[in-house]
């Protein structure tokens, strides 16, 4: 599953499934504070590499 951007519905979603122990992946641009957020609430976070 893909959770373009992680905001609004896609938070959302992301909290239904992990909710639910659902794993989820996010892809980001970068090692931020945003990332570090994701993995704290139990998402598996990979850099993009472009």
């Amino acid at each position: 599953m893909i959770i373009p951007g992680a905001g609004g519905v896609g938070r959302t979603v992301f909290e239904h499934l992990r909710a639910q122990d659902v794993p989820v992946r996010f892809m980001v641009r970068r090692e931020d504070e945003r990332a570090a957020e994701l993995r704290a609430l139990g998402a598996e976070v990979v850099i993009s590499v472009t």
